[in-house]
């Protein structure tokens, strides 16, 4: 009896089973079929239904009219054209060196003195009691010919030799000064080479000085555009030691032949005073064209079939393909020189994703800035 009692619950509790797992089949089946039925909450037919495609998101630009301007993108460097290197025919050690790097000077300061200037100083001196001597004898001459005891040309005998010995002295005097350089013109000291107790050589460079104000921006022009500016000519320039600050400069001069070996013509253009030094680095722009009242429109907006260009015109929400003709480019911009007008509307980016005669619509980063009417 308790047998089948026991077999009888088991039956139950194996019943209870399959009714619960039968109730979570249907479910899962219900929900499967309900997804289905539903793509973003818009029904599909399940059988053969497809997902709808979303319409291509997009920017656009305006075409419009503007002065558009190619430049020659160049390089150059801020240089003296006034500069010297001191030097002396005299040899000896060098004595006093007054100067350093960046020091200025003005004319005729001494910058430094070699030794060994006895034999010198001794010509000199010479010279000079030779001077006195001869002028006088001009004095005792002049007496004698005015007493009429020495005839005239007794006088232009000694006339002469005072002028020999006022000559000799001024040599003697120059190779002194050939032991002390002095500044020719007021500037800049830009090298020593020298230090004191350094043997100078005669001629040999000592010291190099140049001029501030004639600092000038030199660059070079490839030979092929070597005639696109000329004297008189406007350039910008930025300099990386002037951050943030862009300066318009006049061409003062033009070189008047091509460099052989490198094939450039080589430019200058005026510096405003006090603002640069030397081996300054410049990134230059010239105007090579200048076209008026053009169209001009992204470079990124057009795309390459062969050698046909095009560009996708949008109207309403349709963008239609068009072939161009481009001109002049400059960085990232070119001209358009027909198959579009002003105030029409094309794809900027996002293209890759358009189709001829497809709808499009505005991509979200971009359309609170678009006037362009179409259809998000």
């Amino acid at each position: 009896m308790k047998k089948s009692y026991l077999l009888t619950g088991l039956a139950v509790l194996i019943l209870l089973v399959g009714v619960v797992m039968w109730m979570f089949n249907a479910s899962s089946i219900a929900l499967e079929v309900g997804s289905k039925l539903t793509v973003d909450g818009v029904p599909v037919n399940t059988i053969g239904g497809k997902k709808p495609q979303q319409l291509p998101a997009v920017t656009l630009f305006t075409v419009n009219e503007k002065t558009f301007r190619q430049y020659l993108v160049l390089t150059g460097t801020v240089e003296p054209t006034k500069v010297a290197s001191l030097a002396s025919s005299a040899e000896g050690p060098i004595l006093n060196c007054a100067v350093r790097e960046g020091d200025r000077v003005i004319l005729g300061q001494e910058i430094l003195r070699i030794g060994r200037t006895n034999a010198a100083d001794s010509l000199q001196s010479s010279a000079a009691e030779e001077v006195r001597k001869q002028a006088l004898n001009l004095t005792r001459i002049k007496t004698l010919v005015k007493q009429h005891t020495l005839p005239e040309e007794q006088l232009d005998e000694v006339l002469s030799s005072l002028e020999k010995a006022k000559a000799a002295l001024s040599q003697a005097k120059q190779t002194v000064n050939d032991y002390i350089v002095t500044a020719p013109w007021s500037g800049v000291v830009s090298k020593v080479l020298i230090s004191e107790g350094h043997f100078a050589i005669p001629r040999s460079p000592l010291v190099e000085m140049y001029a501030p104000n004639s600092l000038v921006l030199r660059f070079s022009v490839v030979e092929a555009q070597a005639f696109a500016i000329k004297k008189g000519h406007k350039v910008k320039a930025s300099f990386d030691g002037v951050a943030g600050k862009e300066f318009e400069l006049e061409i003062i001069r033009a070189y008047p032949d091509i460099d052989r070996n490198l094939h450039t013509r080589l430019f200058e253009a005026e510096l405003p005073t006090n603002e640069f030094i030397p081996g300054m680095f410049a990134r230059i722009r010239a105007v090579q064209q200048v076209h008026e009242n053009t169209l001009v429109i992204p470079i990124d907006a057009i795309q390459m079939q062969g050698e046909n260009k095009s560009v996708f015109v949008v109207t309403g929400n349709i963008a239609t393909r068009r072939l161009i003709k481009t001109g002049l480019e400059q960085d990232d911009q070119v001209e358009v020189l027909s198959g579009l007008k002003a105030g029409e509307i094309i794809v900027l980016t996002g293209i890759e994703r358009v189709k001829n005669g497809s709808a499009v619509r505005l991509s979200d980063e971009f359309a609170e800035n678009n006037g362009a009417g179409v259809n998000k």
